[in-house]
Order: structure tokens, then sequence, then C-alpha cells
């Protein structure tokens, strides 16, 4: 038996294929409607009808040929035709004679080889019985791999065409899918919507913005803020998207507060604390900064730590003096660092290293406060990380405001690809950036802070396409 399944769009055409390749004699086993996706995204409704056909060789009955050629069938044996005479020999009934017109001699058949007959006083030999036929298989239904074949090239077609339309498509794909960040990030953060005069250019760029972790509200006020200098050097409409990028790049340096390097006399000291949480490379800069100083600038340097709480807190910085061939001193009490001051008064640079706090040290910090109010003359320099979320740079800068941080130092830029909390932070803040961090690496890994370098952080500037 041979089972096949046949797909078709109607059962006319099912029953059609059917009947041309099983025959007449197929027989339906199943019938199933389906629903299929074409490529165009267009939902077709088929017929699934699984048909089998007998396709055991049936015995053909031997027809004589009459004279003129035409086939025709035998007559049936008289009853008892089958059986033989006491002498073995079967029982050959009567038959009218049939008169059959002269025809052409035909060649003679060939002789045939007959079994020798046994003698008439022999006993008949008894007719052997037939084996029995062996037990049917079971066919097994061929498998029809037609369907899976059909849904591998619906699919292979499918992708295709993505791809096709994805290449033409890329840019407005693009522009989509910034937009739909946009609105999610404004739907988060429950702020206004952007005005709908904004022209396309600058959407462009408010999603550059808040992919670079600007907080929305700044890029609102940066987008606001280029539209308005647009307006003033003549007009906004179908303006080059470059030169929006350049206007923006020009408000971003406008926004960022810069401080001046330290200033170091010969004739005077400069007292600069880092302050700042734990883990953020106060340390490491004070390094950096005194191995410039006495590298580069030629002034002479002496390291103070009051890092006393922590285990091994001052063992780093005194590994780096050791390094610098400068003097260090440990700070514990408020009186000693007046002392400390007093003693390194040639010095060009006192760099003073401060334990890190956490959130709940209070104490500690209170008490680092009363340290550094008691000496006016010293510039403290408040030291984040840029690899921290905005809401955690907020509160540190929240939490140490009672220290009245004169500066901000940025470290680990070499840690993130988003530069946008600085920026944010600078905003919120209202202090200026004095220095950036950008890697390990003792004294090159530190730089003066610029407008335009931060600006390159923020919004990078458009590529040249060769």
């Amino acid at each position: 038996m041979r089972v096949k399944t046949f797909e078709a769009a109607t059962m006319k055409e099912a029953l059609a294929m059917i009947k041309q390749e099983m025959g007449e004699d197929a027989s339906i086993v199943s019938n199933k409607t389906k629903k299929r996706t074409l490529a165009n995204g267009a939902k077709e409704t088929y017929y699934e009808i699984t048909a089998a056909v007998d396709e055991e060789p049936q015995p053909e009955p031997s027809m004589p040929i009459k004279p003129d050629g035409v086939y025709a069938l035998r007559p049936p044996l008289a009853p008892g035709a089958n059986k033989r005479h006491a002498h073995g020999h079967p029982h050959v009934p009567a038959q009218p004679p049939v008169n059959i017109p002269a025809q052409a001699p035909r060649p003679a058949p060939p002789k045939a080889h007959h079994e020798p007959q046994q003698p008439a006083w022999a006993p008949a030999k008894p007719t052997p019985k037939p084996a029995p036929p062996p037990p049917p298989t079971p066919s097994k239904p061929d498998v029809d791999l037609q369907p899976i074949r059909r849904e591998l090239l619906e699919i292979k077609g499918a992708m295709e065409a993505l791809k096709e339309q994805d290449a033409r498509n890329s840019s407005i794909l693009s522009e989509l899918d910034q937009l739909k960040s946009m609105l999610s990030r404004l739907q988060k953060h429950g702020l206004p919507g952007i005005p709908h005069q904004m022209p396309p250019a600058l959407l462009g760029l408010y999603s550059d913005l808040v992919a670079n972790d600007v907080d929305p509200m700044t890029a609102v006020r940066l987008c606001e803020y280029t539209q308005r200098a647009l307006s003033d050097q003549g007009g906004e409409d179908n303006v080059d998207p470059d030169k929006v990028r350049l206007f923006m790049r020009r408000v971003i340096s406008n926004f960022i507060p810069v401080a001046a390097p330290i200033q170091l006399d010969p004739n005077k000291v400069q007292v600069a604390a880092l302050i700042g949480p734990t883990g953020v490379g106060k340390t490491t800069t004070i390094a950096k900064l005194a191995a410039f100083a006495k590298v580069n600038l030629k002034q002479k340097v002496a390291l103070l730590t009051m890092d006393t709480f922590h285990m091994g807190g001052a063992d780093l910085l005194q590994q780096h003096a050791q390094a610098l061939e400068v003097p260090i001193h440990v700070i514990i009490t408020a009186e000693d660092l007046k002392n400390a001051l007093h003693f390194y008064q040639d010095r060009s640079l006192v760099l003073i290293d401060t334990p890190g706090h956490q959130q709940r040290e209070t104490a500690r910090l209170d008490q680092l406060g009363a340290f550094l109010q008691a000496l006016p003359q010293v510039e403290a320099h408040l030291v984040l990380p840029a690899t921290a979320k905005p809401r955690d740079l907020a509160e540190i800068a929240q939490r140490f405001e009672r220290l009245r941080p004169d500066r901000l130092i940025f470290t680990k830029l070499d840690e993130t690809c988003t530069y946008g909390p600085i920026l944010s932070t600078l905003v919120r803040v209202k202090r200026p950036i004095s220095y950036l961090g950008t890697g390990p690496e003792i004294p090159q890994d530190i730089e003066l802070a610029t407008s335009k370098r931060i600006a390159d952080l923020i919004l990078p500037p458009a590529q040249v396409h060769q």
C-alpha cells in the first residue's frame, strides 16, 4: 500500500492530483484544512489530504485470441473439470467445434519437454501440497518530504526578502530605532515632550546625546539652545546636519565650566587635597600630578596622607613617593596637618591624599571637613569616576557638598564608552572640571580638562567620508 499527502488550494484540485497520480482506486485517509503565512505576510488557506492505494499485482486471466485478432474470454470450465480419472489423467470436457478460416501456415512451435509418463499399473503419485504463502509484510508508508522542502524554500525566500528590504531601508530603520529609544527614555523619566517644531537634524542629535547617557532634560535644553543659535544665524529649515552638529558642539562647550590647572609658584606653596569615595583613584591621581610637577615642570613636591582608617591605605602612596623620590608625611590630627604644611613651606606643591568615605560614614566625613576648613588655602578637588551612573554621581556630589569642593576630577575614562554623565554632573553640581584620568599609567594617563575635549566626548565631530 502506498500512502501520500497532497496539498492544494481547493478540494477539487487536491482530488484531481490524487486521481492523476494514484489512480481511481485511491482512497482518502484524512482531510485537513490548514493556514500558512506567505512571504509577503498574507495568510493562505489550503487543504491537506492523505490518500492510499493498494499496489499489489493482480493475476490476469489468460484470454484466447479469436481468428480475427480480437481478445475473447475463455468459457468457464464445466463442473468437475479439475477432477482426475482413476488413471491419473485429467478429464477434459468435450467442446463444440470452432470454425477457423484458412490462414497462412505458421511455423511449428518448439517441442515441449514432457516428463516420462508413469505406467498404468503404477500407483498414482500424490499431488504435493503447495507451501503456505509467507505472511504479508506491512508496507511502510512513503515519507513525503515535499511539504518540508516547500516550507524551507519559503523561509529562505522570506529571509532574502528581509535582507534586501533591510539593505534598502537601513537609514529609515536606524532613525526609527533612535526615535523609539528616545520616546522610551522620555516615558521612563516622565519628562516633557520634545517641541514639535524641532527640525529632524536636531532630533537625531538628541538621540545621540541620550544614547551617550546625557540626562534627557539636559539634552532637550541643548537642542533648544542649538535651535535658537541656528535661528540667529539665518534660519533652521533644511540645514545641513553637519552644521547642526557643529552648532551643538559649540553649545556644549559653553555649557562646560573648566578650571585652570593647579597654579605653581616657586616662591609660594600650593596645597591641593583630593577627596571622594573609596576606589575612585585618588591615590593614583595624586601620583600622576606629583610626577608631572616634578619630572615635567621641575618643581619640588611633597605628599601627605590622611588615609589611616583603611588597612594599607598609606602603603600605595608610600611606594609612589619612593619611586618619585619625594617626601611623604602621615597626618593623624589637625595639628599634624598644620605642622606638616609649615614644614614643607619650601615646596611648590603639597598634595594631600584623603581616605575614602562610604555613604553612611558621616562622622568621618565631618572630621575631614573640619580639617580642610582649618586651612583655607587648601584647594579641594572632588574625584568622581566616569563609570558611575548619573544618579550615583549626583548622590556622591551631594554627599561631599559639605566639604565645599572647588573643582571636579573625572577618572576611569578608559573604562567606559558613554561620557554623558560627565556633562550632566557638571550642569547639576555647578563646579568647574580640572583634570581627566584616562588610564592607570603614571604620569601620562592624566590630562588637563578643556571644553573642546569634553565636547568631543559628549558629541563627537562628524566623520569625514572620503
